[in-house]
């Protein structure tokens, strides 16, 4: 059995990466999430052992997570100040976005499988909410690479 100590920090939430079957995240909360910080950590599962690949410190206790169905490297944190955060494990330090849409603790988060820009909350203020997320990056489709002409005025024939 592989085993991993969250020091100073418990765990709420522990989910596998859809894309790697030996990367886990694990949301935690310093002293039992009535006060503190949290911590989200990316693991790896190794020959050696678990060890912490990642770590990111927040200013509130988190309750769940969900890996992104559509990038490998994003985690959505479910916070106790009503945020809910998305981070990207190939990026240092601060959330690439962050929603505030509660107005109490988020404890549950969970991307929608076939609509996978969507996810869905749940908090201790009693509401659900389904936000559409942006795309992780625009790339310019094909179509809008091609250089457009300048419309040409006709003059009607007499």
């Amino acid at each position: 059995m592989l085993e991993y100590r969250t020091q100073g920090f418990n765990g709420y939430a522990v989910k596998y990466s859809p894309f790697f079957d030996s990367r886990i995240a694990v949301a935690t909360s310093q002293h039992y999430g009535l006060v503190g910080n949290g911590r989200l950590y990316i693991l790896g599962l190794t020959p050696k052992g678990i060890v912490a690949e990642k770590w990111f410190d927040t200013q509130d206790s988190l309750f769940d997570l969900a890996w992104s169905e559509i990038h490998e490297n994003q985690c959505l944190v479910a916070a106790g100040d009503g945020s809910i955060k998305l981070f990207d494990i190939g990026l240092d330090n601060f959330p690439i976005q962050s929603w505030k849409e509660h107005n109490r603790e988020v404890f549950a988060v969970h991307w929608n499988l076939v609509a996978k820009d969507t996810f869905c909350s749940s908090s201790w203020d009693g509401t659900i909410k389904v936000v559409r997320s942006p795309p992780p990056s625009k790339t310019p489709s094909p179509q809008s690479k091609k250089k457009k002409e300048p419309p040409t005025s006709q003059q009607p024939s007499q």
